[in-house]
């Protein structure tokens, strides 16, 4: 006998029929117990995957949502880079300056059309070194450029990571061209007032000299005046050759021939020339060489020894008789040699302290106002610095640093043997 029992279909088979079984014994009610918990079992899983099917679609759907934002988002983004790129393209078609993309092969990506102007043979593909070959003419100075057509233009480059360079170039012919003309007419200036400015120098000393030739002229004169007159002429020619050797000085400026020199020799030389008028003045000088002794430097000696006699005969024209020249040098902190002049003089006025080295100024009234300005000139062209400084004890200071030579010792072993 057949019967379904919760979807289970169980049979019952007559027990005589196997009788030579033994006895068998059947548990109905502990099977149907294990089926209702397998099947409850079923149940519990079969809820768990609805619910975890409900939150995948949950999740589904939201990220079906965060796509759709995603994508929008990417739209508005690719519009308004393509917005940037017409922008870029435009401001690129309309540059002056002109604008090349090299990537790294060296072959041309990218230009606008002031390049094309500049570079006639410039297109897509070519190598940039063989156009810059044809149209370069010469390369001063990195970044400036001589194009063979006359012009020149000023080229400036940057990477762009591993995608080659960009170079821009900017037409500089005109610019050039005025900033030349700008400073030829400066010259020219500085010029006219320097030769106005001698005119006026020279025609005082001039004037003096013509009217005391004059006088020597008469035939009345007794010998006391003709002597007179004679050495107020002599004074007048010396003053304006005075003049004239100070503005040749000056219009040269550095322009001598440079050689490793001494600078005691150069020292010496100022102070011998000068000896007269220090003893005309009683005026004392004192040297000290200090570890300056037989240093050397590269320039020329008659040059430097003149700005030295001029920083001389500086402080002996305002400090008058018995002044004090003091000179020493010593090696500053940098290696340098420095040179100091001082004198127990009246000093330099406050208000005419930044002027003391310009052209033409001067405080005395017979001064040429080329002294000091032919020292800085001497001075600038040996590489070295000159400045005034007010010393607390009065007096007038002026401190030269000038930069010595590495191989003095070299230098100076080599002498040795020539001689």
């Amino acid at each position: 006998r057949c019967a379904d029992v919760t979807g289970v279909q169980t049979c019952a088979l007559p027990i005589s029929g196997f009788s030579h079984m033994g006895n068998l014994q059947i548990k109905p009610a502990q099977d149907t117990q294990e089926l209702e918990h397998a099947f409850g079992v079923f149940n519990e899983l079969s809820e768990r995957l609805t619910t975890a099917y409900g939150q995948l679609e949950g999740r589904v759907a939201g990220l079906t949502r965060e796509l759709e934002r995603s994508r929008s988002e990417r739209l508005v983004e690719t519009a308004q880079k393509e917005h940037l790129a017409d922008q870029l393209g435009v401001l690129l078609e309309a540059l002056p300056a002109a604008i090349v993309l090299v990537d790294v092969r060296d072959r041309v990506d990218r230009f606008n059309p002031a390049a094309e102007q500049l570079f006639p043979g410039l297109a897509w593909g070519r190598r940039w070194s063989e156009i810059k070959s044809e149209v370069v003419a010469a390369e001063p100075a990195p970044g400036d450029w001589h194009l063979h057509d006359g012009r020149r233009v000023s080229v400036s480059q940057r990477p762009l990571n591993d995608r080659g360079r960009i170079l821009v170039v900017v037409d500089m012919t005109d610019q050039r061209l005025m900033q030349e003309r700008i400073e030829r007419q400066d010259r020219l200036s500085a010029m006219g007032e320097m030769a106005a400015q001698l005119a006026h120098q020279v025609r005082t000393p001039l004037s003096a000299s013509v009217l005391y030739a004059g006088q020597l002229a008469k035939g009345n004169l007794s010998d006391q005046q003709r002597q007179q007159f004679g050495a107020k002429l002599l004074e007048g020619l010396r003053h304006t050759e005075t003049l004239v050797r100070d503005m040749l000085a000056f219009s040269r400026g550095g322009s001598f021939s440079s050689s490793p020199i001494r600078v005691d020799d150069a020292l010496t030389v100022a102070i011998a020339s000068l000896q007269p008028r220090l003893r005309q003045l009683k005026a004392s000088l004192h040297l000290d060489l200090g570890e300056a002794d037989n240093c050397l430097i590269a320039g020329n000696r008659d040059a430097l020894a003149g700005a030295f006699s001029n920083l001389i005969d500086n402080a002996l024209n305002h400090g008058g008789e018995h002044v004090n020249v003091n000179i020493s040098t010593s090696i500053a902190d940098d290696d340098s040699l420095l040179l100091v002049f001082e004198d127990d003089g009246p000093g330099i006025d406050p208000v005419a302290l930044p002027r003391i080295f310009d052209p033409f100024f001067t405080t005395r009234e017979r001064g040429t106002g080329l002294g000091l300005a032919v020292v800085q000139a001497v001075v600038l062209e040996h590489g070295g610095a000159l400045r005034a400084v007010d010393p607390a004890r009065g007096g007038a200071r002026f401190e030269i640093q000038l930069p010595r030579l590495e191989n003095s010792r070299q230098y100076q072993s080599t002498s040795r043997k020539q001689v």
